[in-house]
C-alpha cells in the first residue's frame, strides 16, 4: 500500500504590480492632473480676486486724500508712470495685503498674484475732461478665473473700465458686466485699466 501525503493548503502567491499596471496608473493620474491642475489654480486666483480689488480699492481711496485740493487736474503731480507707479506702490505699503510692493522711494513696484507670475500693476496720469483730472491703474495678464469679477468689484470706485481695450464702464455711465464678460479671454492673458477721478 501507497502512502499518500496529507495535501497541505494552497497559499495565494503574492505578488507585485507589474510594470505595466504601473504604467496604466501614472498615465491615469497625468490624463486627472492635466484637468485638474487648471482648475484648482483657477479656484485659487479667483479667491484671490477679491483682496486684490480691495486692496487697489484701498489704496485709491488713500491716493484721492493724498492729492485732495490740488485743483482740477491734481493728478499731474503724479508725473511720469514709473514715478505714478511708484507713488501707488508707496501709498499701498502697509495698506495692501494681496498686492505685493517691492523696492521702495522711486523705483518701488507693485505686483499682482491674480494671473502671470510678476505681473506688475502700471499706474499713470489719465483724462477724463482734461489730462490730470484723473490717474489710471492697469492690471495686465490678468488670469480668465479673475475676469470680470475684478473689474464688478471695482465698478463702484473706478469712472471708467476697459477690459482688453473693450470699454465696459464709460464716464456717468452704469458697468456692464456682460461686454466686460464677452472681452475675456482664456489664459493669463487679460488686462484690465481702471480711471479713477
Amino acid at each position: 500500500m501507497t502512502k499518500i501525503a496529507p495535501k497541505l493548503p494552497t497559499t495565494g502567491c503574492q505578488r507585485g504590480f507589474t510594470l505595466v499596471e504601473l504604467l496604466i496608473v501614472l498615465a491615469i493620474i497625468a490624463v486627472i492632473s492635466v484637468f485638474a491642475v487648471p482648475v484648482a489654480r483657477g479656484v485659487i486666483i479667483g479667491g484671490k480676486t477679491e483682496p486684490t480689488a480691495s486692496d487697489i480699492s484701498k489704496v485709491v481711496t488713500r491716493m484721492r486724500s493724498n492729492f485732495a485740493g490740488q485743483g482740477t487736474t491734481p493728478y499731474n503731480n503724479l508725473g511720469a508712470p514709473a514715478a505714478a507707479t511708484a507713488n501707488f506702490a508707496n501709498t499701498a505699503r502697509g495698506l495692501a495685503s494681496a498686492l505685493t510692493i517691492t523696492g521702495a522711494g522711486g523705483t518701488a513696484t507693485v505686483q499682482h498674484d491674480i494671473g502671470a507670475t510678476n505681473s506688475q500693476v502700471g499706474v499713470a496720469v489719465g483724462t477724463i475732461s482734461v489730462a490730470g483730472d484723473s490717474f489710471t491703474v492697469t492690471v495686465p495678464t490678468v488670469n480668465e478665473a479673475a475676469c470680470p469679477g475684478l473689474a464688478a468689484q471695482l465698478s463702484r470706485t473706478a469712472e471708467v473700465i476697459t477690459v482688453n481695450g473693450v470699454n465696459a464702464k464709460a464716464v456717468g455711465a452704469s458697468y456692464n458686466g456682460g461686454t466686460a464678460q464677452n472681452a475675456c479671454t482664456a489664459g493669463d492673458t487679460n488686462s484690465f485699466v481702471f480711471t479713477f477721478r
